[in-house]
């Protein structure tokens, strides 16, 4: 495999790695109802007391649940690297960790070599992706790519792109509820309309200048988020669908051996040590 090839498949499957950490966000819907930016208040919403009460309620909830099984989808706009990923798999917080399967990839279809869909770990603080078999041959027999949220700081210019919404979506759930929660901004949208859930709809903008939406479910627990980042001309949405609260996933990390750290593999690409 040539060196621009290894380069763009190490970055890409860094960038799904990364992501695949998130914990939080939303599904599917491009309409108005469904995205942060463009929804407004419903006249009769409740005041901003109100709907941080409801999303202290959710904290709780989700905090008790400790894990949700979910479904994420992945919007990069503009940028030097736009692309689109799904996650669907079980999520954990306190401590973070993921078991998920990624598929309908833009950025796994650009690989030579890659598989369609693939699996992606997360769990103390590190992600590993799985390269499949014909890209394992091309690392000496190392089939998990293995990432961590401040690697990317030590990649070239695409990789910062890459992955530059990315850390602020990764993200602990009741954390996030409550700092939405306490956000001055916070407001009631209404009822969500023409899905197939019955959900209260809140939104905040955090000082970091994300953008959050957040679906409460009759019960009390979060049924959908929508986070939104912008990082210069790269706007990054996170669609996530949460259900089956309390699921349980193995969250095991693959053998040290068997890893290949994407730093490293940039460093040896960018030097000349690629192969093909």
């Amino acid at each position: 495999m040539s060196r621009s090839v290894w380069k763009r498949a190490a970055v890409a499957l860094a960038a799904a790695a990364l992501l695949a950490g998130a914990a939080g966000c939303q599904d599917g819907d491009t309409g108005p109802e469904s995205s942060g930016a463009s929804a407004t208040a419903e006249p009769g919403a409740q005041g901003s007391e109100k709907a941080a009460e409801a999303l202290r309620a959710a904290r709780t909830k989700a905090s008790g649940a400790k894990s949700a099984r979910v479904e994420m989808r992945l919007s990069v706009a503009g940028g030097t690297a736009p692309g689109s990923s799904t996650f669907t798999g079980v999520q954990a917080w306190g401590p973070q960790a993921a078991e998920l399967k990624v598929s309908d990839s833009s950025y796994l279809a650009a690989i030579p070599g890659a598989p369609a869909e693939t699996r992606v770990v997360t769990t103390g603080g590190t992600t590993y992706v799985d390269l499949g078999a014909d890209l394992t041959a091309q690392t000496g027999g190392k089939r998990w790519l293995k990432a961590r949220p401040e690697g990317a700081a030590a990649g070239d210019e695409l990789m910062l792109q890459l992955t530059g919404g990315l850390a602020a979506v990764n993200m602990d759930l009741p954390k996030e509820l409550g700092l939405l929660a306490g956000s001055s901004a916070v407001e009631h949208l209404g009822p969500a309309k023409g899905a197939d859930v019955r959900a209260e709809r809140y939104r905040g903008e955090l000082p970091d200048g994300r953008t959050i939406e957040v679906w409460i479910g009759p019960d009390g627990y979060p049924v959908k988020t929508v986070v939104r980042t912008e990082r210069g001309e790269s706007v990054t949405s996170l669609t996530t669908t949460y259900a089956d609260y309390g699921a349980e996933a193995g969250f095991r990390a693959p053998p040290a051996g068997d890893t290949v750290d994407v730093v490293e593999l940039l460093k040896k690409v960018l030097a000349g040590g690629g192969r093909g």
